[in-house]
């Protein structure tokens, strides 16, 4: 790759020599005419790969400065880099006026697809600055625009699957699975190929916030083999994602893996492309806290929240303070200090009460809930209520009692019951939405815990033990 890229750039240098040549010759073609912002256009592309932040903006700059009034194209082109080095750096509300640029020119030159698909771009700024509102609102707007095209293909998948992924954090489930059900019945050519995985992204979000970590295991497992860099930052990785869920499920080896496998620590400086890493990490060490009361890395993650806030706040990207300040009361709590917990919490909640934030405070499980209750009389009291009643016990992996030695799991219930329908084997692993081999290893599991060799053999068993 680093080869490619740097065979490149002499042939970019070579045609702005013989643009420079030709420049006192006839009446330049459009293609001539519009070449400089291209080649520049293809430079911030050049740094964009080698991750020369500084590089992108100076070239996408430079093209939007030689682009014509006509040059929808170029000009959109020029602004979409532009707003894609101001994303990974955090400056969200520039990066949105960017996009917002992309999109009106894209519309100006008649491409309506790619203008809409520029608003999952944006709906993800804005809720990293806090505004689901504006998010969803975003995200209804282009829906209501693609229904009066009667637009079929993409972007319509990524639009009804990034407003379900919305519609989950605010605990709204059903409008959720129905936007995510439009998504998969529209099929892969309504998805991009880049944001394919953020549908099983979403589903996991969902099935977690339904009392099943496993089946949202499945569902990012699924989406890691769907997965390709391009060019947006990955600023939400799937690795710390999955390690989220484990840290939800005291499965805190699992999540010490995935620590040891980054190169985050806790005295790293703050970096908005790896922030989602750093408040992942901050939570497997408030539960290891929990464990073995290491004082020292307790500490040393309240500086970390610290200077995570101080920069959000800085930025003005309040999504990421309110998950912030709900980390440092989790961590101020975990230290005894409940009164500093509770005024934490009440920041976070005033500042998530008007944008209707649910599943960021329900989703760390009975700690959180425990901070809640000590603010249920507060001026939040409502909202309070309204969080609590999105608690579920399932949420953290707990199944009914069973007599086997090695009970089964959430998901191989679910499995176990399927099993006892007429379904074949790939219609139950496409009810999952997991592949063939995946719903075979549950299989496997299934039929070690049950002690039994075959399909009707683990429906018998299952049905004696009352499981079916």
């Amino acid at each position: 790759m680093a080869g490619d890229i740097g065979a490149v750039e002499p042939w970019l240098q070579h045609t702005e020599d013989l643009l420079a040549s030709s420049a006192h010759d006839s009446e330049p073609s459009d293609e001539l005419r519009t070449l400089p912002v291209t080649i520049e256009v293809y430079r911030a592309a050049l740094a964009q790969a080698r991750g020369d932040l500084i590089g992108i903006r100076a070239h996408a700059q430079r093209a939007r400065e030689l682009a014509g009034p006509e040059d929808h194209l170029g000009r959109g082109a020029a602004s979409g880099f532009l707003g894609l080095a101001l994303w990974t750096t955090g400056d969200l509300e520039a990066g949105i006026r960017a996009f917002e640029e992309v999109a009106a020119s894209l519309r100006a030159a008649g491409n309506l697809t790619d203008a809409l698909s520029t608003t999952v771009v944006v709906a993800d700024m804005l809720i990293g600055r806090g505004r689901l509102r504006a998010a969803q609102n975003a995200y209804e707007r282009a829906l209501r625009e693609a229904a009066d095209v009667q637009m079929t293909r993409q972007p319509l998948g990524d639009l009804h699957a990034g407003l379900g992924e919305l519609l989950i954090e605010r605990d709204e489930r059903a409008a959720a699975a129905e936007h995510l059900t439009l998504s998969d019945a529209l099929g892969e050519s309504a998805r991009s190929h880049e944001n394919r995985y953020r549908w099983f992204v979403a589903s996991a979000r969902l099935r977690f916030a339904e009392g099943d970590p496993d089946a949202a295991l499945d569902a990012l497992a699924t989406a890691e083999g769907l997965y390709r860099r391009g060019f947006f930052p990955d600023v939400r990785p799937l690795g710390a994602v999955k390690a989220r869920v484990w840290i939800a499920q005291d499965r805190l080896d699992d999540a010490q893996a995935w620590a040891d496998a980054t190169a985050l620590s806790l005295g790293d400086e703050p970096d908005y492309v790896h922030e989602f890493g750093h408040l992942t990490l901050a939570r497997l060490v408030i539960a290891r806290h929990r464990a073995d009361q290491d004082a020292g890395g307790i500490v040393s993650t309240l500086a970390l929240l610290d200077r995570l806030l101080a920069a959000a706040d800085a930025a003005g990207r309040t999504g990421s303070a309110i998950e912030i300040q709900a980390l440092r009361a989790l961590a101020l709590e975990a230290t005894g200090r409940r009164a500093a917990a509770v005024r934490a919490l009440g920041l976070a909640l005033a500042a998530a009460e008007p944008e209707g934030y649910v599943r960021l405070f329900a989703d760390e499980g009975a700690p959180m809930a425990a901070l809640l209750r000590a603010s249920a009389q507060g001026p939040h009291a409502g909202y309070v209520h309204r969080i609590s009643g999105a608690f579920t016990n399932a949420a953290r992996g707990v199944v009914a009692p069973q007599s086997l030695a090695d009970p089964l799991s959430e998901r191989e219930l679910h499995v176990l019951r399927l099993l006892s329908t007429p379904l074949s084997g790939p219609e139950i692993a496409r009810e999952l939405y997991v592949s063939l081999n995946t719903l075979r290893t549950h299989t496997k599991h299934i039929f070690t815990k049950l002690e039994v060799q075959n399909r009707p053999a683990a429906v018998r068993r299952g049905e004696a033990l009352g499981l079916i």
